[in-house]
């Protein structure tokens, strides 16, 4: 993925998501504090107009400010009340601050209700108004302290502090989930689109392959039988030579016969099979060779794998790895074990020889390409085109104790 599409397929999202988290959170948070004091504003309110009747009516009976405010000292809603008179002197009060008392000159913004800040914390004023004898006029101030209001708002920004991590985490796992997925997508699809090329190139060149074979077989076969009479008929100066030359003949029809032979599509003829009968035909094809070079071939015994496959064609792409390995080996011994694994079955073989670059690993896999000077590079092509086609795939890497070791994984047998 470029750094463009990341950036706009997660980091800007991710962004966005976080700016919207927090604005709706700063704009709940906003909400819940205007409502929360209107709703206090009303209740004081409320209470200063009951509490400024009661007042007007006992200080006319000549109760004394002090006295009458004592009466409501201990109202737990109310954090502090006061009397003050029309020249700003404070006639009584009584507060919940121990000894202070938080109150402040109106605003000429609100003449009824404000709030202030104080040491113990902010603080809404109400006032109300009232007449009292002589025609006097006093102002019951009551305060109530919204320290309650900004503990909620402070519980309310932790816990949406605490609800964005949580929700951050599990955002990160989702997108870093639809990444992986993503990315495994985007393998797949070029996965699938190079295989596709692949296949395209293939069968061109399967095409290409069977027209130059028809057009050469013929010709061939004209020489081959041309060589025959030849050394029939000709001296015996000559004769050597035109066997030579019919045995070369020959030699090329084969090879045209085997290009053809890989680029066939494959029939498959699937049956329940042990993978030990496999590696049984492969090794018992093989072995004329083993002897040859004085290689010899270990079995190693497996826990007896069992899987669907075509027996011929699988123990052909076994032999052609086996066939590799004692090309490659100048001694030591090639080694084959069949297992279970997560996958299936897992079949390995192990040779001595000198090992394959790591450049050339998965370039040996491909048609046509060998490392050997007389190769033809279709044995190790033919063997994966098989493992392919059964749903498996195979592998080559360095052997620990030198040499290489060829990986097949197939499908078990299923139920």
């Amino acid at each position: 993925m470029r750094r463009r599409e990341f950036w706009a397929f997660f980091i800007l999202p991710a962004a966005g998501i976080i700016v919207l988290f927090f604005l709706q959170s700063a704009l709940s948070r906003e909400f819940l504090k205007r409502k929360t004091e209107a709703l206090v504003r009303e209740q004081l309110t409320a209470s200063a107009r009951i509490l400024a009747a009661e007042f007007e009516e006992r200080l006319k009976e000549g109760v004394l400010p002090q006295t009458a405010l004592d009466r409501y000292s201990g109202e737990t809603d109310i954090y502090f009340l006061a009397l003050v008179d029309e020249s700003g002197n404070v006639l009584g009060w009584s507060s919940q601050f121990e000894g202070y008392l938080p109150i402040a000159g109106r605003p000429a913004s609100d003449p009824e209700s404000w709030a202030i800040d104080s040491p113990a914390g902010t603080i809404l004023n109400v006032v109300r108004t009232f007449p009292a004898k002589e025609g006097r006029i006093y102002s019951l101030y009551l305060g109530y302290s919204l320290s309650r209001l900004d503990e909620m708002l402070a519980y309310s920004r932790r816990s949406a502090l605490l609800l964005f991590g949580a929700l951050g985490a599990v955002g990160l796992l989702l997108f870093s989930g639809i990444y992986r997925m993503h990315r495994a997508s985007l393998a797949r699809t070029e996965e699938a689109a190079g295989e596709r090329q692949e296949k395209e190139r293939f069968r061109e060149l399967s095409g290409f392959t069977a027209g130059i074979a028809h057009e050469i077989k013929n010709p061939l076969n004209s020489l081959a039988l041309l060589c025959e009479m030849m050394e029939k008929n000709a001296p015996d100066v000559l004769a050597g030579d035109a066997a030579l030359g019919r045995i070369e003949v020959q030699k090329i029809s084969r090879i045209l016969d085997r290009f053809s032979a890989v680029l066939r599509p494959l029939d498959l003829r699937l049956e329940t099979i042990e993978a030990d009968a496999v590696i049984g035909d492969a090794v018992e094809a093989a072995s004329p060779a083993a002897v040859s070079k004085g290689i010899p071939i270990r079995r190693e015994p497996g826990s007896g794998p069992r899987l669907r496959a075509d027996r011929g064609l699988l123990a052909q792409a076994l032999f052609n790895i086996v066939r590799n390995g004692l090309e490659a080996s100048a001694d030591g011994e090639i080694v084959i074990r069949a297992e279970k694994n997560k996958a299936g079955v897992l079949i390995s073989v192990e040779d001595s020889g000198p090992g394959i670059p790591a450049a050339d690993r998965e370039r040996i896999f491909e048609p046509f390409f060998s490392t050997k000077a007389d190769g033809l590079g279709v044995g190790l092509f033919l063997a994966r085109k098989i493992v392919e086609a059964h749903g498996g795939r195979i592998s080559a890497a360095e052997r620990r104790s030198g040499g290489s070791v060829f990986r097949i994984e197939l499908p078990g047998e299923k139920g």
